[in-house]
């Protein structure tokens, strides 16, 4: 019996002391997410998220081709889900602190268009 309530002890002071332990430091710095489009015979998008340590993520967005009406619609699901990651951060004590305006360039028949938010921890 007393080496079941020393072990009880034991345990219940292991238990308690690791909650004393210095957890791991959350990520902080700048990160960047980028949202990019391309407008031609190859449409695409993605959503690219650079964290801190320079690791980036990158997010393919369903772009197909069709009408002016659809592009536009395209064009708004894109950004749609780079507020979606933007407000992902956000919740994790990410703060927003910058965004690039719309860069738009052309090569050929395609167009690039490219958005950059920079947030803060």
């Amino acid at each position: 019996m007393k080496k079941k309530l020393l072990a009880a002890a034991l345990l219940l002071t292991a238990v308690g002391t690791w909650s004393f332990y210095p957890k791991p430091a959350e990520p902080s710095g700048t990160m960047m997410v980028i949202s990019n489009m391309s407008f031609g015979l190859d449409a695409q998008a993605s959503i690219i998220t650079v964290a801190p340590d320079g690791t980036q993520k990158e997010k393919e967005i369903d772009f197909s081709r069709g009408s002016a009406k659809r592009m536009a619609a395209n064009t708004t699901i894109v950004h749609k889900a780079a507020l979606g990651v933007i407000n992902e951060y956000s919740r994790a004590g990410w703060h927003l602190v910058g965004s690039a305006p719309t860069v738009i360039s052309q090569t050929g028949n395609t167009i690039f268009s490219q958005n950059i938010y920079t947030l803060e921890k």
